[in-house]
């Protein structure tokens, strides 16, 4: 579905915001089950008006029942696919593309909507090379992933533009979501800075994980 621009007013544009705990970051994919009302009348009017919602990560209240206070970055979402669900759900399936700042916060309608500002990425600074380290690492990471699930990946496409990098970086080491949410405010160049030293105890972690793996499959280990 492609989307289209909010409402507009000078700088800032009004978004429907739908705060989760979790931090969607751009290029990255996420499936939701709407099965409460407001977000079911939300989705409709993005289904019906080919618009973006926002994700932004919860930091006071819940997903479900009284509203939550949302942290002021996040990242808009382009639905890419709908099913209706019994009962007027929906599933759907969506991609992070922006990342945007809430000036103003909205609770005329059932759920929230932002008047917010769209964040321009800063790829000043030397990038060359942290993006060659960087990008060697998650190739590593990613191919203990895939031996630890099973399979092998001898040469994962990785992004090679520094702003994607970075952001697939995060998607594989932004836990806790406080650590995702930090990762997703700062720029290009401190991303991928703060990244290096997590990827790098991830890739350990995860040759741990393998190791144990490999004892209980070949020595019976419980």
């Amino acid at each position: 579905m492609t989307s289209k621009k909010s409402t507009s007013t000078n700088k800032y544009q009004e978004l429907r915001l739908f705060p989760l705990n979790l931090v969607l970051f751009p290029g990255m994919t996420l499936p939701l089950r709407i099965f409460e009302e407001r977000y079911k009348l939300m989705i409709g009017e993005c289904i019906d008006n080919h618009l973006p919602f926002g994700v932004v990560l919860i930091k006071e209240g819940q997903e479900v029942g009284g509203a939550a206070i949302p942290y002021p970055i996040g990242t808009t979402a382009d639905i890419t696919k709908v099913e209706r669900m019994d009962g007027g759900g929906y599933y759907i399936e969506s991609k992070g593309a922006t990342r945007f700042r809430i000036q103003d916060l909205s609770q005329e309608t059932p759920f929230l909507i932002g008047s917010v500002e769209f964040l321009k990425e800063d790829k000043s600074g030397r990038l060359k090379v942290l993006s060659r380290n960087a990008a060697n690492l998650l190739t590593q990471l990613w191919q203990l992933q895939s031996g630890l699930s099973g399979g092998w990946a001898s040469s994962p496409t990785v992004p090679t533009d520094p702003v994607d990098l970075s952001y697939a970086i995060s998607q594989s080491i932004a836990r806790p979501a406080l650590v995702g949410q930090y990762l997703l405010q700062i720029p290009v160049k401190e991303r991928l800075e703060w990244s290096i030293p997590l990827i790098t105890e991830r890739i350990a972690e995860t040759k741990h994980q393998l190791q144990l793996k490999f004892l209980k499959e070949h020595h019976g280990l419980n």
